[in-house]
Formats: C-alpha cells, sequence, structure tokens
C-alpha cells in the first residue's frame, strides 16, 4: 500500500473516530445551523456592501465584517467538542459561498476563521466556556481570517497606519458582533432552556 493510501486510511479512521463521538442531535444541530447562519451571511452580504462605501473612506470597512465569525464561536459554544468551529465555519462558508459571488474561496475563509477560534477552545481544554474565551476566540478568528486578507489582497502595498485601523476594526467587530452576540444568544437560550440536551 503506499504511503498516500495509508494517509488517506488513516485520516478516514480519524474521521470515523471523531464522528462517533458526536450525538445524532449534536450532528444535526452543527448542520442545521450552520447552514442557516450560511444563508443568514448571505444576507449579512447585503448590509457589508451598502455600508462598504462610506466606512473604506475612512479605513473602517472591517467593522461591518465581524459577524461573519459568527460560525466559528456560536456554534461550538453549544456542542462543546474538538473541531466544531472549523466544521460549522467550513458548512457555514460553503453555503454562503454557492449563493454569493465569494465561491469557492469563501470555504478557504471558512477553514481559517474556524482554525483560530479552534486554537483558543483548544487551549482551554474544550472546559472554559466563559464571556472572555469567547471573545478570545472571536479576536483569534478574525486575526486568522486578516492574515489571509492581507496576503490575497495585497495590503503589504498599504500604509501601516491602514493596516492596524484594518485589523483592529476587525477584531472589534468581531468581538461585538461575533463574540458579543453569540455569548447573549446562548444566555437566552439557554434561560428558555432550549439545550438542555446539549449542556447536560
Amino acid at each position: 500500500m503506499s504511503q498516500s493510501s495509508v494517509g488517506a486510511a488513516r485520516a478516514q479512521t480519524t474521521i470515523q473516530q471523531l464522528l462517533k463521538n458526536y450525538t445524532i442531535f449534536e450532528m444535526v444541530f452543527i448542520c442545521v445551523s450552520s447552514v442557516a447562519l450560511g444563508v443568514a451571511f448571505w444576507g449579512w452580504t447585503f448590509a457589508y456592501e451598502i455600508t462598504k462605501p462610506a466606512l473604506k473612506l475612512v479605513g473602517l470597512n472591517y467593522l461591518a465584517a465581524g459577524f461573519w465569525i459568527f460560525a466559528s464561536v456560536f456554534t461550538p459554544l453549544i456542542v462543546r467538542r474538538p473541531f466544531v468551529a472549523i466544521i460549522a465555519s467550513v458548512i457555514a462558508a460553503g453555503v454562503e459561498g454557492v449563493i454569493t459571488h465569494w465561491g469557492a474561496m469563501a470555504l478557504v475563509w471558512g477553514l481559517v476563521q474556524g482554525l483560530g477560534a479552534e486554537v483558543i477552545f483548544a487551549a482551554t481544554g474544550y472546559r472554559k466556556w466563559s464571556l472572555y474565551t469567547v471573545l478570545a476566540a472571536s479576536v483569534m478568528s478574525a486575526s486568522a481570517s486578516f492574515v489571509l486578507d492581507y496576503f490575497y489582497y495585497g495590503y503589504s502595498q498599504m500604509a501601516l497606519t491602514l493596516q492596524l485601523t484594518q485589523y483592529l476594526s476587525f477584531v472589534i467587530s468581531a468581538a461585538v458582533l461575533a463574540g458579543f452576540l453569540s455569548h447573549i444568544l446562548f444566555e437566552r437560550l439557554k434561560k428558555l432552556n432550549l439545550l438542555n440536551r446539549y449542556l447536560a
């Protein structure tokens, strides 16, 4: 058997073992919520395009970009298992990519954003889910996404002050529109006893 075949077999085994750790309710929730968020991301595209021209004049167009981090932090806040941030982010981005002009490149952003958030959740051993952890995951996700943007859009040609302004506006937007919003929605759902199945 070739090395590539062995690698593929190991990857398949790892994925199977990972899926065994999820309940059917968790898998359904991840898929349904991620698809719904993908549609919401599509809707947010219109808000982004409307505000972008005015915000871009002062280098603050990223102030409207933080919501795209939402799937990376909200879904793992409910299904508290490894790789949920990545899975949810990629699914949501894939749905958005199909119905917007972003196309397949959306999957790359989804993967990078999910990885950024996953780093924070993994660092806590998937045991700490405070507001501070969620905010840190949002900031890390936005930071990873900005690094991708930096190389993809050639931000190195911009003035350093503009680069810093865009980065700071992105992490602030992510903290508010993804971090705080996820936490508020989570607490509301928890009070309504809609998350007992996942948090038991």
